[in-house]
């Protein structure tokens, strides 16, 4: 029977595990990831596990979000640096499934510690966001750094989903209503600001030749932070790398 568990590691890091494959899928999620309560319920392992059902046999994933109480002047850097400490609690070698700011992260790994890493699939995510798309973060930072969640989760519900998507339209006012009194709040605000700011400093170009994982890069061809461009400039700069863009937007947070 699929084993499922919610933890921490080294107590500081929120932790998910469904599956009991012997091949290890580390899953590292977009800067969302600070916007929650830094404390995964039971049902959590149930959701990943549905998700994951196809891969559970062969794989055990492990969900792993950051630490609360992110450092200032938080980089993508610290981030790598944080993960690699925990390394040693999870079997090697692993496949890594970066999501957006978790692409990031997933490539910083591959490329510092490439002997623990087998395939790198970066999702939603790419070397650096595109330029057109920086403003919108920078805006979103705003937000954090006011509180205004109501304000943020909106435009994220907005970015999310492409404009034939249903959801664009009718999650924005969800959040304004009814979200406004159930949607978690960051543990520590100040998480959501630092990760929009190493999201904005991020460039990982220089390191894409230190990657020597077999990697797929994989997002929205018109997704407004990570476009076929970024897509395409990404896989080329990765020794071993293909790319697949999708019609429209990438579903994802970044």
């Amino acid at each position: 029977m699929t084993e499922l568990l919610t933890s921490h590691l080294l107590d500081s890091f929120p932790y998910i595990r469904v599956g009991d494959g012997d091949k290890q899928l580390v899953v590292i999620p977009g800067f969302g990831d600070a916007m929650f309560g830094g404390r995964y319920p039971p049902a959590a392992a149930w959701a990943l596990q549905s998700y994951f059902h196809r891969l559970t046999d062969e794989y055990t994933i492990h969900l792993i979000s950051r630490p609360r109480s992110l450092p200032e002047n938080y980089t993508i850097d610290d981030a790598t640096e944080q993960y690699g400490q925990i390394l040693d609690s999870v079997p090697t070698p692993i496949d890594i499934l970066g999501i957006s700011m978790g692409g990031f992260i997933g490539q910083g790994v591959a490329a510092r510690y490439p002997e623990l890493v087998n395939q790198l699939i970066v999702s939603c995510s790419g070397n650096r966001v595109v330029d057109a798309g920086r403003s919108t973060v920078s805006r979103w930072k705003q937000y954090a750094d006011r509180h205004r969640w109501v304000k943020l989760r909106s435009e994220l519900a907005t970015a999310l989903y492409s404009s034939r998507d249903w959801r664009r339209y009718s999650l924005p006012p969800t959040i304004q209503t009814v979200g406004r009194f159930v949607l978690p709040r960051p543990a520590v605000p100040a998480d959501v600001s630092r990760s929009l700011s190493a999201i904005l400093d991020y460039d990982g170009t220089s390191t894409l030749g230190d990657i020597e994982a077999d990697s797929f890069v994989i997002g929205g061809g018109s997704d407004p932070f990570f476009p076929e461009s970024i897509l395409r400039e990404t896989a080329d700069g990765i020794p071993e790398a293909s790319m697949l863009a999708i019609d429209g937007s990438c579903r994802k947070v970044l």
